[in-house]
């Protein structure tokens, strides 16, 4: 609040050295005596000196203005910087009404000898942060909506006799927002007097800043008026609609010596009304200054009288600036410290130049040892000048750059090469720089090669902790090559690939975060952790180590590489999503192929048993057969029959068990034609089958089927056993053999029947077979995509349309293969029966129509062949259309009458009159050249006849 300091007298009248002694025993929490009532909820402002308040947000547990968890507004002042007693009841009664726009007293009180206010909360946004957010001012509408907030206020306060005395944009709460305009608090009364009397001495103490201070404020003896509000809220008004403030000057001497000799410059306010108000409120002269009347009046759309623009000062004992020489800079020329401070800043490719040329830089020390004896300077200052002096004799380095800028500007807004350092512009700076603005990323690295730049500009107003971020962001660049390393190795980023590097490369965006970092650690983290959490919601599978990335606590180096692997990781996301959902599509395929094969060989089952049946009877019924045939005929004895038939069923049941249990061991579908026993005989009397359809054959094939019924018969007799145990062990001995191989080939193509099982099952493989069966029917050689494309299908459909004659099964390649033959039919060779339908009439009737030479017989058919006679002796190949207009019949009509002139007469016009004419006269003449030519002929043989 105090930029000035107090008069070096200390007036013991006035509490003596107790106005500079702090009693406060804590100057950044709650009272003590308070604490139990007061929880606090967060430290506004800590007091760094008496004159300074403790302004702190706190929470009322006894509910007297609200419900508990309403923030509230605890100020503690020291006792002898603390506001009047008439202030505070005149505060205290303005609490009671309704008085919009100004912050609201609601409790006073005492802890430890030092009185406490207590007032609304009103967020935390001042109007100094809102005009940052406008940096090239605001608009007029705007500016009035405003004007007439801050009106309401300070008349409120005027009409009780309270002069604020403070009015700037860090006293002025932002409490909400609407659009472009804002709903505005006044806050601070700390240097609010109550109106003295006329009678009584002005106050002696500085209160305010030189940069809203009225002229008549900035006297040695300064100066208390309702006046001082009124130029303070025009200040305010001009900074807001200008961008910037009127005063480019920032040290107190130089602020208060331009607005005692000069008036500020308001010419780059563009709107008319706008600027005469602030005009008028910014008038040196406090008895033609605006008050409350003239502002009511513009507020209401009048334009009140300005007083005349003066230059020169206006008190007495009105500060004076000295004579300094000025120092010429780029075309100008300057006397103030801080306008060379900006320029320098500004445009600092040439202040490089100059101060790298010798003779600019000698001229550049003289022109700062005017100011030893310049100014009321401290002998700290004066010892800075100095060593600043002796380093200008050599080219500088950047830090002694620093140093002089902030010797010239102590009181400017950090910044560097033209941008600004504050907490909210550096933000800028790093989005810029991640964005590949040119010039943020200069000054990134032109940061990162130059250490000294934030430490030295920390001293600056807005640079407080550039000098800590500056260490803690040389301390993360140094780590992050060694974390990446150890990722990579550890596999924390899920892979050593290009893409990984490349995101995790040491770059220019990288050191913003890391600088971002290092500013506000907090806001920062918790920024990434947002953006990535947010990134990782819409991955479709989890990734693990982008989790295990995110689940590092208090590593900031591991967060940052996480936000800048999102996308790889979703990429990869996306890529185990796409292998799972193939997975469990093989899955519930090879889940459907084996419920599909179980039911297929479920329903197979009872085939195959019959098959075993079949053949186990085929074997067991030819000696069977023989032994009932051998007892019905007598032929063996009845002891070898039964002996024959005691054998023969154990056989037969052995032979059919034998072979029902081979069928239900291999299973449908590989038991039956391959491994049955009734596959094998079909194949083993495809031969002597084929051999008994000729005439030998057959006598051949009844002399052994005699023989082996004889050889059953002697089999019988002598050997009954013979027969039946020798089929039993033929067809035992080659089950075992069946089923051993069967196993040893089930054995030995697992692992290749499961990568075979595997691709059968996968769509692909059968989509890709499908697609090169199709190819290769149409005889062209393509890749598997093809038919997938919107091409490939538009060139399946077009060959499908264009009529394959294998395609006439479907009902679209029926179709077609019927238009074509019935177009050739109607082109073609003409087929009779294509005319009895109506569209083959109609297909006749139009191909008659273009002109065929057979139809000549119909009316149109003549018509056709006549014109196709004229336009061929018009222009010799038909034209059709040329006749039918005007300009054609024209020239056909001048053709013919050049060609009736020029040469004989064409027999195929004789269809016109003058054609027939022509033609008539030809024939004339002709009938006379030729009766001529008869009588030269006649004559010499009448002559002859008289000789």
């Amino acid at each position: 609040m105090t930029t000035m300091p107090p008069t070096r007298v200390v007036d013991p009248d006035d509490g003596g050295f107790a106005r500079v002694v702090e009693t406060r025993p804590v100057l950044s929490d709650v009272p003590p005596g308070l604490s139990d009532r007061f929880p606090l909820v967060a430290v506004l402002s800590a007091a760094r000196r008496p004159a300074e308040p403790v302004v702190l947000r706190v929470r009322d547990l006894t509910a007297r203005h609200g419900a508990a968890e309403i923030p509230l507004v605890l100020k503690w002042y020291h006792r002898r910087h603390a506001p009047e007693p008439d202030v505070e009841r005149e505060l205290t009664e303005l609490a009671e009404q309704p008085a919009p726009h100004l912050e609201r007293l609601l409790e006073t009180g005492e802890a430890h000898g030092h009185p406490w206010h207590l007032y609304w909360s009103h967020g935390e946004e001042t109007l100094e942060r809102y005009h940052a957010d406008h940096p090239d001012g605001l608009a007029p509408e705007a500016v009035r909506s405003m004007v007439g907030q801050l009106y309401d206020a300070v008349t409120a306060l005027h009409e009780r006799g309270v002069v604020h005395r403070d009015i700037t944009p860090d006293n002025i709460m932002v409490q909400t927002r609407r659009a472009d305009t804002a709903d505005l608090v006044l806050i601070d009364f700390g240097a609010a007097v109550h109106r003295p009397d006329e009678a009584l001495e002005p106050r002696t103490d500085w209160r305010g800043k030189p940069l809203y201070l009225a002229p008549e404020a900035g006297l040695l003896r300064q100066t208390v008026s309702e006046a001082g509000d009124w130029w303070s809220l025009g200040m305010v008004i001009a900074q807001l609609a200008l961008g910037r403030h009127p005063i480019d000057f920032r040290r107190d001497e130089d602020v208060l010596a331009e607005i005692a000799t000069h008036d500020p410059d308001l010419a780059g306010i563009g709107d008319r009304r706008t600027r005469r108000l602030c005009e008028g409120l910014l008038t040196r002269a406090p008895e033609h200054r605006w008050h409350a009347e003239q502002v009511r009046d513009w507020l209401d759309g009048k334009d009140p009288d300005v007083a005349p623009r003066t230059d020169g000062r206006i008190f007495d004992d009105a500060t004076t600036r000295p004579v300094i020489e000025p120092f010429p800079f780029m075309g100008q020329e300057f006397t103030g410290a801080d306008q060379l401070a900006v320029h320098l800043d500004q445009n600092h490719v040439s202040a490089a130049r100059m101060l790298a040329a010798d003779d600019d830089r000698a001229r550049l020390v003289t022109w700062l040892r005017q100011f030893e004896t310049i100014g009321d300077r401290s002998p700290e200052e004066l010892r800075r000048l100095a060593e600043l002096r002796t380093e200008l004799e050599r080219p500088p380095s950047v830090a002694a750059l620093v140093q002089l800028l902030n010797w010239l500007g102590p009181g400017l807004d950090v910044s560097w090469h033209g941008a600004d350092l504050d907490v909210l512009s550096m933000r800028r700076l790093c989005q810029g720089a991640r964005d590949g603005n040119a010039d943020a990323v200069a000054l990134i690295r032109h940061l990162a090669d130059h250490p000294a730049v934030l430490t030295g500009l920390a001293q600056r107003p807005g640079g407080e902790g550039l000098d800590e971020a500056d260490q803690a962001w040389r301390t993360l660049r140094a780590r992050w090559e060694p974390t990446v390393r150890e990722m990579l190795r550890s596999h924390e980023t899920g892979g050593r690939g290009r893409a990984v590097r490349t995101a995790l490369r040491q770059s220019v965006a990288v050191d913003a975060w890391l600088l971002q970092l290092a500013r506000e650690p907090e806001r920062t983290r918790t920024r990434l952790t947002d953006a990535v959490l947010r990134r990782r919601a819409q991955f479709p599978e989890r990734v693990p180590w982008f989790d295990a990335l995110l689940n590092a606590e208090d590593d900031d180096l591991r967060l940052l590489a996480a936000h800048l692997l999102s996308g790889h990781a979703q990429t990869e996301a996306h890529g185990l999503r796409q292998r799972r959902v193939i997975e469990e599509s093989e899955r519930l395929l090879a889940a459907d192929q084996d419920g599909l094969a179980a039911v297929l060989r479920r329903l197979d089952r009872l085939p195959t048993l019959g098959w075993a049946l079949l053949g186990a009877t085929v074997v067991t019924a030819p000696w069977m057969f023989v032994t009932g045939l051998a007892d019905v005929l007598g032929r063996a004895s009845q002891e070898a029959v039964v002996m024959a038939w005691l054998e023969a069923l154990p056989a037969a049941a052995f032979v059919f068990v034998v072979e029902l249990w081979t069928a239900v061991y291999i299973g449908p579908p590989f038991y039956h034609p391959d491994r049955s026993l009734a596959g094998l005989l079909i194949r083993s009397a495809e031969r002597p089958g084929r051999l008994a359809r000729t005439r030998a054959g057959r006598f051949i094939t009844a002399a052994l089927l005699l023989l082996a019924v004889f050889l059953g018969f002697y089999a019988i007799v002598y050997a009954p056993w013979l027969w039946p145990l020798a089929s039993a062990v033929a067809v035992g001995a080659w089950s075992v053999r069946r089923c051993l191989a069967w196993r040893r080939l089930r054995r030995g193509n697992r692992p290749r029947r499961t990568v075979d099982w595997r691709s059968l099952l996968n769509p692909r493989v059968w989509l890709a077979r499908w697609r090169r069966r199709r190819e290769e029917r149409r005889g062209r050689a393509g890749g598997w995509r093809s038919a997938w494309g919107l091409r490939g299908r538009l060139a399946r459909w077009r060959t499908r349309r264009e009529g394959d004659r294998r395609s006439v099964s479907s009902l679209r390649g029926r179709l077609t293969w019927w238009r074509g033959r019935r177009e050739e039919q109607v082109q073609g060779s003409a087929d009779q029966r294509s005319l009895r339908s109506l569209r083959g009439r109609l297909a006749w009737w139009r191909t008659r129509r273009e002109g065929d030479r057979r139809p000549v017989s119909s009316l149109r058919g003549r018509l056709t062949w006549w014109r196709g006679r004229r336009e061929e002796q018009t222009q010799g190949s038909a034209d059709r259309q040329s006749l039918w207009s005007l300009r054609g019949r024209l020239a056909w009509w001048r053709r013919r009458r050049e060609r009736r002139t020029g040469r004989a007469a064409d027999p195929r016009s004789v269809w016109s009159l003058r054609g027939r004419l022509a033609w008539w006269r030809t024939f004339r003449e002709y009938r006379t050249r030729r009766a001529a030519r008869r009588r030269s002929v006649t004559m010499p043989e009448e002559t002859g006849e008289q000789g």
